[in-house]
């Protein structure tokens, strides 16, 4: 008979395992797409082509609630952001910063963005940042619904997949944020008495004159190229440039590959 113990283990760390070589094999691909596209000096563009360019970043529409969210004078062109709650007394490893913090249980995450772009070369490129939420449940702003049990409910890491964490987007040079009783105007609070201000907003942007690496496919509309994402192109935007970006991901890539040998060791010890 099968002890119900070592059921108990396989699942937690078979659930653990999958996670984190699924994390894994998205940051190591996104490492590799980011090698092979180092920012160059942009010559004459067309339709589908592959670009990868750094410059400084260029605002004509600030997104949507940037001002709640950042201080910032400059104007912020697009912000990912996500929307949760604290867990007092619970503290999880970030890995980004390589260090234990207060958990934070995330419920939605998502992307506003206005109409900005990067200068590079003399030239003007806007970025379609919207296209890093594909393939994600992303929502907006003014869609968030704070305060509903039903929606408001922060699923274990292993099920989850924000847009937040992508690693397509390295984006740390402009934190923001606020709680969600100062953007009431914006998102919908589900019912009288809900305490919104015990809900956050974070947010990380971009914004007039970062000096921001971008690679993606070229859009050409109305004569405008634009950098955007595809199944074959993915969209990466990072706001520290391209050394950085390749670091970051490295450090990642490491800390998953960590963690993914140490619950195949848990697994040998406790379930075989």
């Amino acid at each position: 008979m099968v002890d119900i113990s070592t059921v108990v283990f396989a699942v937690v760390f078979g659930s653990v395992g999958l996670w984190s070589a699924s994390r894994l094999a998205s940051v190591l691909g996104t490492y590799v797409a980011v090698r092979r596209a180092a920012p160059e000096s942009p010559g004459s563009v067309h339709e589908g082509q592959q670009l990868a360019v750094a410059g400084d970043m260029f605002v004509e529409r600030p997104a949507a609630a940037a001002d709640r969210l950042f201080d910032a004078e400059e104007p912020v062109g697009g912000y990912v952001w996500r929307a949760g709650f604290d867990d007092a007394g619970r503290y999880t490893y970030d890995f980004d910063r390589g260090e234990f913090r207060q958990t934070k249980n995330t419920f939605a995450s998502g992307v506003e963005t206005g109409a900005f772009g990067v200068e590079a070369g003399g030239r003007e490129f806007a970025v379609d940042l919207d296209a890093a939420a594909d393939g994600y449940d992303a929502s907006t702003l003014a869609g968030l619904d704070v305060g509903d049990p039903k929606s408001n409910v922060s699923l274990p890491f292993v099920l989850t997949d924000y847009v937040w964490s992508v690693p397509n987007l390295d984006l740390s040079e402009r934190p923001g944020g606020s709680t969600a009783d100062r953007l009431a105007d914006i998102v919908d609070v589900h019912a009288d008495g809900v305490q919104a201000e015990n809900f956050f907003v974070d947010a990380r942007g971009l914004a007039v004159g970062d000096d921001c690496y971008v690679s993606g496919e070229v859009a050409v509309e109305d004569g405008v190229p634009t950098l955007t994402g595809t199944d074959a192109t993915p969209l990466l935007v990072a706001d520290g440039g391209y050394a950085s970006f390749r670091r970051t991901l490295s450090v990642r890539a490491a800390a998953y590959a960590l963690v993914a040998a140490a619950i195949a060791g848990g697994f040998w010890l406790f379930v075989l």
